[in-house]
């Protein structure tokens, strides 16, 4: 849907007033041994609500009409929010998708939606929708698990869905000005996965920022998208666990 592109430039606009834009995703699955689980996604966008917040005080009344817009931001942050959190609503009635939540908390700026799935195909099945919905993506497959073995595919990248949008915004002209000023901005933007593996350990990980919890029953893999030393080393959402 291209009206969520569009509202990623509400980060942008945000960011440029409080000089900074950080956000953060968070996608955290849990698969038990037979295969079903639960899936969330979280965008959380609180440290810009705190800078604008911050701002606002620091502001005199008197002088209020200085800072443009504040409370048209919250309103176009709400909507961007609003546009996250709506995905629930496409995955009600979806083939073994069930207790769908949304998140829509436009008072910390925290956005999101969550569900249970029954099997990994129902789980494929919800993402290609909200791929399709949300981003015209086509994904067929995002995730494989059977038994010891269980990978994520490079497909369905929240972190690059988010960067392409701002990138593809920015305009033709100056367009590398564009970047350098979201690299600075966003420096610090990061796309988390959680994995949890309640029923089995982790033995290894093809992904070289895999990091294992103490038990080895949960990874996690932190990217920032616009990191330029991670940049270099190509890394990606994509990993092959070996499991026991």
């Amino acid at each position: 849907m291209k009206n969520l592109k569009n509202l990623f430039l509400t980060v942008l606009a945000v960011g440029s007033l409080t000089l900074t834009g950080c956000l953060h995703i968070i996608e955290e699955v849990t698969f038990k041994d037979k295969g079903s689980g639960s899936y969330a996604m979280t965008l959380d966008m609180s440290e810009v609500k705190g800078m604008m917040e911050m701002l606002k005080t620091m502001t005199p009344d008197s002088s209020a009409g200085e800072m443009p817009g504040a409370g048209e931001q919250d309103n176009s942050m709400a909507q961007m929010g609003q546009e996250i959190s709506g995905v629930a609503a496409t995955l009600k009635g979806v083939q073994g998708i069930t207790n769908v939540v949304e998140v829509n908390d436009t008072a910390s700026f925290k956005f999101g939606y969550s569900f249970d799935f029954a099997d990994i195909a129902a789980l494929n099945r919800a993402l290609k929708i909200v791929n399709k919905d949300k981003y015209d993506n086509k994904v067929e497959e995002v995730f494989k698990f059977s038994g010891k073995n269980f990978e994520r595919l490079s497909a369905g990248d929240m972190g690059e869905e988010i960067k392409k949008a701002l990138s593809e915004n920015s305009g033709e002209e100056g367009a590398d000005e564009s970047m350098d000023m979201m690299k600075m901005m966003f420096t610090d933007m990061s796309y988390k996965q959680v994995y949890h593996f309640p029923d089995r350990e982790i033995k290894k990980s093809s992904n070289e920022l895999a990091e294992l919890s103490d038990d080895n029953h949960t990874m996690t893999i932190t990217i920032k998208p616009f990191d330029e030393e991670q940049q270099a080393k190509k890394v990606s959402v994509a990993t092959e666990v070996k499991l026991k």
